[in-house]
């Protein structure tokens, strides 16, 4: 006969998923549209699987990892569409990561604990309706591995069992071929289990026995230790390829292509100097052939050279980035700062023991690798892996509210029943934060829409309606070449003397630029904007203009 707590456990489980689902579904309905990242990782994952390489430009793609080009890109002969298949694997993984998350905080505080943050995760806004607006849609994916990752870490402490270990060295190579920065959360769990283990007495091998046998608490030994191994190779064996890829176009081992680049460029961000960011990717490398970000010139950056070059600077920057950081997080939209009580309420609202010491720990291991983006810039999708623990401690919160509260009603009335007002406290706080997060999902939706510009996907349109199948396009960025499918390369920041020289050496057929691009990026080129000035080497034959300005098509003249 089936346990029916089991059963109760798998229906909640089931709820919850087709909760997500039905919510993605309507969410992603809305006209987004695909920019920054997410056009370059649509477009290798179209080339990967139409026979280009894995190429954005034409040139090995060195900069982004390839598994969300994988799992999108192989839909493409089914669907035509690769937005379309974007928007399937937010779908998709962003309801299964509920799976891994729920099964883990069921393993660490009880079930209720682990359906109230189920839900509070299911309807976050910044986790649902925000990631469409990130530029990304990757961080669904991610997050999912990253929780099965964690979940698998768990279980092996708890069971011991090679099986885990080796489910959570596949899970978290799996996420770095996501997101690099994966191989510090595996670096991470795989160090807390070795402290972790050396707390058990029995890690110790007992003397022999009469029988000359070692016991059973030397095989125990052998098995947690053959379990980091097996959990090292598997990491190793998953990420072993695109290492390998990343060799043999650059000669180096490296965990990223782009961590030193990114740094230089960072300061932009920091500075809040948009020109100053695009400056240190766009510019061009020293032979005047490509653009830093593709340029070989890229590798020389290091970021270890900038912190012993100037160590108050470094410090100065963290401190900014930390200030940002609470900006972006603490606000209505996405971890309102009050929700802060509650996770206070989450850890000190009880008394620990060891075991309660040993699941915070874990917890709080598994939020401080997404701080390792305080010497770059801050995004809030880069924290992303710590709001649903930190979700956590809001759920754990309301459960050791609504136990004061109960604790202290009986003292109040010491003749009265014991009731369950404490209980009845803390589902009704969490259906309070639960409503909240689905009603703000609308705002942070209009929000979004408002951030984008509409007339580059416009031009993207018109070029694929107008231009020849083999044209290549030049702009600052993929959005337009994504939406027309053509060829595409990067314009550089440069004078429009060097600007031009480089379009008409790269063979372009089509020169676009927009409005913020002219006026805040590069206003070098701003004349560009103005009709009546076009040098005589470009012909305007498009501009589309929205509420952030006008993004012009220009025809380059050989």
């Amino acid at each position: 006969m089936k346990n029916p707590g089991n059963r109760c456990e798998t229906w909640v489980l089931l709820g919850l998923v087709v909760a997500s689902l039905l919510l993605r579904c309507a969410l992603v309905r809305t006209d987004r549209i695909v920019r920054w990242d997410e056009p370059d990782y649509l477009i290798l994952g179209k080339h990967l699987f139409t026979g280009q390489g894995y190429t954005v430009s034409g040139r090995p793609e060195l900069h982004y990892a390839p598994l969300f080009p994988i799992t999108t890109g192989v839909l493409y002969p089914l669907t035509h569409n690769m937005k379309v298949n974007s928007d399937i694997n937010y779908v998709l993984f962003g309801a299964l990561g509920l799976v891994p998350f729920f099964l883990l905080t069921r393993r660490l505080f009880g079930l209720r604990t682990a359906a109230m943050s189920a839900v509070l995760l299911c309807l976050f806004p910044a986790l649902n309706a925000g990631v469409l607006f990130w530029g990304t849609m990757l961080e669904p994916l991610y997050l999912f591995l990253l929780s099965s990752g964690l979940y698998a870490v768990w279980m092996a402490w708890e069971q011991q069992r090679v099986a885990a270990y080796l489910a959570a060295g596949v899970a978290f190579g799996l996420a770095y071929l996501a997101k690099p920065e994966a191989v510090v959360y595996f670096v991470g769990m795989m160090f807390l289990l070795m402290l972790a283990n050396l707390w058990r007495p029995s890690l110790w091998p007992a003397s022999p026995d009469a029988s000359g046998n070692l016991g059973r608490d030397a095989s125990s030994a052998r098995s947690r230790l053959t379990g980091l191994v097996v959990a090292g190779l598997a990491f190793a064996l998953v990420i072993a390829p695109y290492l390998l890829f990343m060799y043999r176009h650059t000669g180096r081992l490296m965990i990223s292509g782009k961590l030193g680049v990114t740094y230089v460029a960072g300061q932009g961000a920091v500075d809040r100097d948009p020109g100053l960011y695009d400056r240190a990717l766009s510019r061009l490398d020293e032979a005047g052939e490509e653009i830093i970000w593709f340029s070989p010139d890229r590798f020389k950056y290091q970021v270890w050279d900038y912190i012993k070059a100037d160590p108050p600077a470094f410090l100065r920057r963290m401190w900014q980035n930390a200030n940002i950081l609470e900006r972006v997080l603490f606000t209505h939209q996405v971890f309102p700062f009050y929700l802060l009580v509650l996770v206070a309420l989450g850890w000190f609202g009880s008394a620990w023991d060891r075991q309660r010491a040993l699941r915070e720990g874990f917890l709080l291991a598994a939020a401080l690798p997404a701080f390792i983006f305080l010497p770059f810039h801050i995004e809030l999708r880069y924290f992303a892996p710590m709001l649903p623990i930190l979700l956590l401690w809001v759920a754990k919160g309301a459960g050791a509210l609504g136990q004061w509260f109960q604790a202290t009603w009986t003292r109040l009335r010491p003749g009265s029943a014991e009731g369950r007002l404490g209980e009845g406290l803390t589902l009704l706080l969490a259906a309070l934060l639960a409503a909240y997060f689905l009603v703000l999902q609308p705002r942070v939706v209009q929000d979004g829409l408002a951030d984008m510009s509409v007339s580059r996907r416009e031009a993207g349109l018109w070029l694929k309606a107008n231009a020849s199948s083999d044209a290549l396009i030049m702009s600052r960025d993929t959005e337009v070449p994504f939406y027309a499918e053509r060829r595409w390369a990067a314009t550089p920041n440069e004078e429009y003397v060097r600007f031009i020289t480089y379009v008409r050496k790269r063979g372009a057929q089509f020169v676009v630029i927009d409005e913020r691009e002219a006026k805040v990026i590069r206003p070098q080129l701003a004349f560009l904007l103005d009709e009546d000035a076009a040098p005589p080497e470009l012909k305007r034959v498009y501009a589309a203009r929205d509420a952030r300005g006008n993004s012009v098509v220009y025809e380059v003249r050989y």
